[in-house]
């Protein structure tokens, strides 16, 4: 049978799920072959998402649901349709177990059973040829294999070779970590150019995993990949009628302030307007869940935001994050109509460690290379500015936290700004304190703040090790020929002082325990929340929206192997933040050095005298731009690596 165009297939599936033929728990029907798919409002969303995506060439959909949708349901319509209308194919659906992958077979077989002879045209034929545990074959050659990814750790050999045009993966969010490897395999043998390629992944949420990466990952690579979500209010049946008793229990209460902006976020993120008897059933539900709440918000969310829950509530406000996640989006578009400065937009580096420190060096990276940037700079130094640098050392707090990730802020008397950040995971502490001294050098007027945990002190070693370094005598052509005469020369640390101490002992830097770590981050929460506090890292607010605080009193992200299941940049912004408001804000309040004022006056001499900065360190950041300028142009190869240019 021919390959059908995708601006058709939408229209043509309709035609299909007419005369197919069901088993459903919720209708009753005396024909043999089952109930009529009669779609509900979530399978007319997964539809849509999936019909328009392949209008617009796009092979691979990712969808986070709600359940008890009938997404599996539809999807495996598809699958069917998907076979049926092009010959030849070989597909794959993986399931979490194996009792999912034989209830998936029996209804495949059902659907196929459902057609008639002559069905799909003449004296075309669509029927199954053989059928086991491990495949089916049609009679147009299509080939269907069934797989079990599994929950528990096994062998990748599951996802081994064959490659495949068609992929259906359900429940992928409870196949283990371990395993999830193994649909990486997979992937790699899905056809990249097969104009009948299509990817389908279909779960709901299981707390911080591979699953959520991927979702996310399908949501950032809009061009090639959907990410979509089917919530629990688009459900036909979850509703309680009027008539029904629970509803006035349920029903006759007017929405709570947290209902009310659940309903409103529904609405401006999925055009649904939520019913009384849509709320009544959700309020039943949570009736019903005792201590099993966070179950009940992963399994039945509202929006995609409350469906990766681990345990506990969230510690910042996700609709305030939400809400600046959105403005970085639309800050690339509203760019892209005028001209002017974004500010979300960084210059991307990567630091080269040598032997030594005199070997260390910095390069520009620009295109797709940025992706890999450790250190991101949206505002390079200013003169007579001042920052506070935050410096969660790798396993600093524990063996979980393995990132070494610095944020610096520029601060006013009234906000702190992000203008860079440094982010590594399996990077030696030492390489990693270079680059601390680095930044501590090319923003000059800098209080840094380091957790002091595990490495810490390592770092700080290290950091007069490197002044020490500088200042010697038979070093000093070099440092000369650096320019680096000046480096780090007005940094300085943080001091603590114990709150409820009448001493006036302090020690350097920040120790995180149970009692300083609450004082820590409900600080950072506070300035968040009240905007005293300006994020321009992606990164940065994602973690933010792993932070959880759980009835024992812990705050941070759940322990996980997953890579962008994180808390680093949060502690590290915290540090930062510690330091501003203890130490620099007084100062810059006495001064009346607000944002408004400095930037009026950084402007106004902006345009009259060119800036001089007194860190010569500073070069450091953007001696690559001055050199573009100066010699012919050149690729990649050719970018100056001597020193930290």
């Amino acid at each position: 049978m021919a390959a059908i165009s995708t601006h058709k297939w939408l229209r043509l599936f309709e035609m299909f799920v007419a005369d197919l033929r069901i088993v459903s728990k919720e209708t009753v029907s005396t024909d043999p072959r089952g109930s009529p798919l009669v779609l509900w409002e979530s399978q007319r969303r997964f539809l849509k998402e999936v019909g328009s995506g392949l209008d617009g060439g796009i092979h691979e959909f990712y969808c986070l649901k709600s359940r008890q949708l009938g997404c599996t349901t539809v999807s495996l319509a598809i699958d069917v349709f998907w076979l049926a209308m092009h010959d030849n194919i070989t597909a794959a659906i993986v399931t979490d177990d194996e009792p999912n992958r034989e209830a998936n077979r029996a209804l495949v077989t059902k659907y196929v059973n459902s057609f008639g002879d002559g069905y799909f045209g003449g004296e075309s034929k669509f029927e199954i040829v053989t059928s086991n545990r491990q495949m089916m074959t049609f009679s147009n050659g299509a080939t269907l294999r069934f797989l079990v990814a599994g929950t528990k750790k096994k062998a990748l050999s599951w996802a081994e070779g064959t490659g495949y045009s068609m992929i259906h993966a359900t429940e992928v969010a409870k196949y283990a970590d371990d395993n999830a490897k193994g649909l990486e395999s997979l992937l790699e043998g899905f056809s990249q150019t097969n104009p009948n390629r299509l990817l389908l992944m279909e779960s709901t949420a299981n707390g911080f995993n591979h699953w959520k990466r991927r979702w996310q990952q399908g949501g950032d690579n809009y061009l090639t990949q959907r990410s979509f979500f089917i919530g629990w209010w688009s459900g036909d049946t979850n509703r309680i009628p009027r008539s029904d008793p629970r509803f006035l229990v349920h029903g006759q209460v007017r929405p709570t302030h947290d209902e009310r902006n659940k309903i409103l976020a529904v609405k401006q993120h999925y055009d649904w307007d939520i019913t009384i008897e849509q709320l009544a059933w959700i309020r039943w539900k949570e009736s019903k869940a005792g201590q099993e709440q966070e179950l009940l918000q992963q399994n039945n969310p509202w929006t995609a935001d409350e469906a990766f829950v681990e345990s506990g509530h969230s510690f910042f406000e996700v609709r305030r994050l939400n809400k600046d996640l959105k403005k970085i989006d639309d800050s690339a578009v509203e760019f892209g109509r005028q001209l002017g400065v974004n500010p979300y937009v960084y210059k991307g580096y990567r630091y080269n460690c040598g032997d030594d420190f005199f070997s260390f060096s910095m390069e520009r990276l620009y295109g797709e290379d940025q992706d890999l940037s450790e250190l991101k700079v949206w505002e390079e130094p200013q003169p007579n500015a001042k920052y506070a640098l935050g410096f969660d050392v790798a396993y600093g707090r524990n063996d979980h936290k393995d990132g070494n990730v610095i944020v610096v802020f520029r601060c006013f008397a009234d906000r702190i700004v992000q203008v860079a950040e440094y982010a590594t995971y399996g990077t030696d502490v030492r390489y990693a304190s270079w680059a601390f001294f680095h930044l501590c050098a090319a923003y000059d007027n800098v209080m840094g703040n380091l957790e002091v945990n595990g490495p810490g002190y390592l770092v700080m070693t290290e950091f007069t090790h490197l002044r020490e370094l500088l200042a010697a005598e038979h070093n000093q052509a070099k440092v000369k020929e650096r320019e680096w005469e000046d480096a780090a020369a007005n940094a300085r640390y943080y001091l603590y002082h114990k709150p409820d101490s009448l001493g006036a002992g302090y020690m350097y830097n920040f120790k995180t325990d149970w009692t300083s770590k609450p004082r820590l981050m409900h600080g950072f929460r506070s300035a968040y929340t009240t905007r005293e506090i300006e994020v321009r890292s992606k990164k940065l607010l994602y973690e933010m929206l792993n932070v959880r605080q759980d009835e024992d009193g812990f705050i941070g992200a759940p322990e996980s192997t997953d890579i962008d299941c994180k808390d680093d940049r949060v502690f590290a912004a915290a540090l930062a933040c510690l330091a501003w408001t203890e130490w620099i804000k007084r100062d810059m309040l006495a001064r009346n050095e607000t944002y408004e004022n400095v930037m009026n006056a950084q402007n106004d001499t902006s345009s009259k005298v060119t800036k001089n900065v007194n860190a010569i360190v500073y070069r450091w950041l953007n001696r690559q731009d001055e050199k573009a300028n100066e010699d012919p142009p050149r690729g990649p190869e050719f970018l100056v690596q001597n020193g930290l240019v």
